[in-house]
């Protein structure tokens, strides 16, 4: 079921509750009251009786006179009874015994009895006269109440059902109406491929939820395409780094064996697609490092940074002969302050391939490493004198193969600092440079303890 069709039946089942709430206290009330009047109305002509026939000798000839002129306007059904002591009719002869010795009974008891039988209402007094003390009873049949109730219910029942129908259909409209701009987001969402990206949703003024989505939508195309452009970059690049080092080797083969050469020579060419090689698999690990970065965070564990970053240190004081690499601490007592969830190869990874920038564009100038804690954060720079990054390189050197102006001369595919960042922000930290060519570089890794 379409939204709105569910909003209209919600819409249609709340106003009728609602109506048919309203309308049965109305009938209610309605009819407690014209009850409650027909039961005054019985008791008037029991007590009408009672003085008619009782307090002839106690009233005056005008009371009189005026307790006659009530007496002739009966009701419909109606049936009057005074009964003395011996529960015996008097004045007014009951060859029937029209009310049973229990009733009359519980008059006396009461003093003032009303009851329903039926469509009969009746009302009892206990009547004390200086004759004697008596019961009158008067029972009547509503008619024209009754008839009144009933045309009520119907008119009721027809309002309602009538009500149900109108609201049902001003609550489609309303719901159509409210689902309009909705309807048009999604018939322009529709239109929107992998090739048109770039199409936005018209965003109007306000902050209702419509423009809230389109906005969060227009936010997802944003950032889609800016994933579709990286990927695209990222695999043209990587198709570029790839095939630079076979068109190489596949070169050198063929050029070799054209014809016959000294054993030297293959010596030599040899060595050269033994390096083209090793570049490549070199590539190839990089990307399967980079494909791999996402790792989950649920195969994180505690690691201590400065235990990481002293390893970091000596591996490529290995790998790099001749560089100088500094560690400087200044850590608190408490190892807890420094230690984080994360993927100790990963981090390994991301931490080398900066220090490995720093040795390699620093020539044999030292770089130096520290790490230190600042409340809730720990911090780690690694810092050169090499040739620097120009400012308009800065905000570009995290992107997959991009390369600086000043860097071109230098070996490396431009996948290191795009790795690291990438597992970096994975583990929640933050990397800041600072940098000016011809003086140096630094680089502050930010992690949240």
């Amino acid at each position: 079921m379409k939204i709105r069709d569910r909003l209209s039946l919600q819409f249609t089942l709340i106003f009728a509750v609602l109506l048919l709430v309203v309308l049965a206290t109305i009938y209610l009330l309605t009819y407690k009251y014209r009850a409650s009047d027909f039961y005054d109305r019985l008791r008037d002509r029991a007590l009408i009786t009672a003085q008619l026939f009782l307090a002839e000798d106690n009233l005056s000839e005008a009371k009189f006179r005026a307790v006659q002129q009530k007496y002739p306007q009966s009701l419909p059904g109606e049936v009057v009874r005074i009964y003395n002591d011996r529960n015996q009719a008097v004045f007014l002869k009951d060859t029937s015994q029209q009310w049973a010795p229990s009733v009359i009974a519980r008059v006396r008891d009461q003093g003032e009895l009303m009851y329903s039988e039926g469509p009969a209402r009746t009302v009892g007094l206990y009547y004390k006269d200086n004759s004697g003390n008596f019961v009158v009873l008067a029972s009547a049949v509503d008619t024209y109440g009754d008839a009144g109730m009933r045309q009520l219910l119907w008119s009721m029942l027809s309002v309602l059902i009538l009500s149900i129908v109108v609201m049902y259909f001003l609550g489609s409209l309303f719901a159509r109406i409210a689902l309009f701009p909705i309807s048009k987001v999604i018939n322009d969402v529709k239109i929107i491929r992998s090739s048109s990206l770039d199409k936005r949703l018209a965003v109007k003024e306000g902050k209702d939820e419509i423009n809230e989505l389109a906005t969060t939508f227009n936010n997802l195309l944003e950032h889609l395409e800016q994933s579709f452009d990286a990927q695209r970059s990222f695999v043209s690049n990587a198709s570029h780094e790839l095939r630079t080092p076979l068109t190489s080797i596949v070169g050198s083969i063929e050029v070799t064996l054209g014809v016959e050469r000294e054993r030297e020579e293959y010596k030599r060419v040899l060595a050269d697609v033994l390096a083209e090689a090793e570049n490549l698999t070199n590539l190839v690990n990089d990307l399967f490092d980079l494909s791999n970065s996402n790792i989950d965070v649920n195969d994180f564990h505690d690691l201590r940074l400065d235990e990481l970053l002293w390893q970091v240190k000596d591996e490529w004081s290995h790998l790099i002969p001749g560089s100088r690499i500094g560690l400087h601490y200044n850590l608190p007592d408490d190892p807890a302050r420094y230690t984080i969830p994360g993927n100790s190869h990963l981090l390994f990874v991301a931490l080398g391939n900066i220090l490995k920038n720093a040795v390699k564009f620093s020539g044999n100038d030292p770089v130096t490493c520290a790490m230190t804690v600042q409340d809730d954060k720990v911090i780690i720079s690694i810092e050169d004198k090499g040739i620097g990054i120009k400012p308009e390189d800065i905000p570009h050197i995290f992107e997959p193969f991009y390369r600086g102006t000043n860097a071109q001369t230098y070996d490396g595919l431009g996948i290191g600092l795009s790795l690291a960042e990438k597992i970096l922000r994975l583990h929640g930290a933050v990397i800041q440079v600072a940098s000016e060519p011809g003086k140096g570089t630094t680089f502050s890794i930010v992690f949240p303890v």
